[in-house]
C-alpha cells in the first residue's frame, strides 16, 4: 500500500497546501487524493517522480481541490477565459480542474470553494512532466500563487471511463455545427456538465436539458449525473 500511495503522488501534487498573506486575507489551497496530502510552496516544484511512474491514476480520480479564505475579508479570484485556476507545463490538458458548485470567483471571509479534479481529454503518458496552477486574486502584495508538480505517466489509458450511453444517456446532435447539445434518457438526470478542448480549456454548465459551449473542435464532456460521472466526446463543426 505504501509503494502505491507513492506512485500516486503525483496528485498529492494536486493536494497542495499552501498560503501567502493578502492584506487582512488569506488563501488556503488543499487537494486531497485517496487521502494522501503534498504542501507545494508558490514559486516551487514538487517532485512526484520520486515517487515512481503512475500507472494506475484512473482509480484515485476524481479527486479534490479546496480554496478556503481564511482571512477577514473577500477573497476575489481573477476569471482567465473561463478557468480562475490556470493550468500549463508540459501537458496541461493531462487533467481538469472544474468547480463542484457554481461559482462567481468570490470567496467570503472563512468560506471555501471545492472543486473536482479529475483526469483530462488530452491525458497522455510521458516522463519527467511539469504541471504548473496559477491563481491569481485582489492581493496587491502578492497576487500571483504558483505551485508546479514534477510527475510521469505509463499506461494510462481511458478505457474504464463510464460513457454516457453505458447508462442510457444520449448527448445530441453530434456533431453540432452550432455548439449546441441535448440529453435524451428516460431515467438519468444530468445535475452539471464540464466541457474541455484539446488545448485543456474547460468550460462548466448547470443545466438538465441542453447546453451551448462556444469551444470548437473534438471536446470531451463530463457528466456530472445521478447514476454518477460519465463522459462522452463531442464535435463543434
Amino acid at each position: 500500500m505504501k509503494a502505491l500511495i507513492q506512485k500516486i503522488s503525483l496528485l498529492t501534487t494536486l493536494v497542495l497546501i499552501s498560503a501567502f498573506s493578502m492584506n487582512a486575507q488569506t488563501i488556503s489551497v488543499s487537494a486531497t487524493l485517496a487521502g494522501q496530502t503534498q504542501v507545494i510552496a508558490s514559486g516551487t516544484t514538487f517532485d512526484a517522480t520520486a515517487g515512481g511512474i503512475v500507472t494506475s491514476l484512473n482509480t484515485f480520480l476524481p479527486g479534490t481541490l479546496t480554496i478556503t479564505n481564511t482571512g477577514s475579508s473577500a477573497l476575489v479570484l481573477t476569471l482567465n477565459g473561463s478557468s480562475y485556476l490556470t493550468l500549463t507545463g508540459t501537458a496541461p490538458s493531462d487533467f481538469t480542474i472544474t468547480p463542484t458548485t457554481a461559482f462567481g470567483g468570490t470567496i467570503a471571509a472563512g468560506a471555501s470553494q471545492t472543486f473536482n479534479v479529475a483526469l483530462g481529454s488530452g491525458a497522455t503518458n510521458g516522463l519527467n512532466k511539469t504541471l504548473t496552477i496559477t491563481i491569481k486574486s485582489n492581493d496587491a502584495t502578492t497576487p500571483t500563487y504558483a505551485g508546479s508538480v514534477k510527475y510521469s505517466f505509463s499506461g494510462i489509458t481511458t478505457t474504464g471511463i463510464t460513457k454516457a450511453s453505458d447508462i442510457g444517456l444520449t448527448v445530441y446532435p453530434n456533431p453540432s455545427a452550432t455548439g449546441t447539445f441535448y440529453f435524451k434518457s428516460s431515467n438519468v438526470n444530468v445535475n452539471k456538465i464540464v466541457v474541455t478542448n484539446s488545448s485543456g480549456v474547460s468550460e462548466e454548465y448547470y443545466s438538465t436539458t441542453s447546453f451551448t459551449t462556444n469551444l470548437k473542435g473534438l471536446l470531451l464532456v463530463q457528466l456530472y449525473t445521478d447514476n454518477g460521472l460519465v463522459y462522452d466526446k463531442l464535435l463543434v463543426q
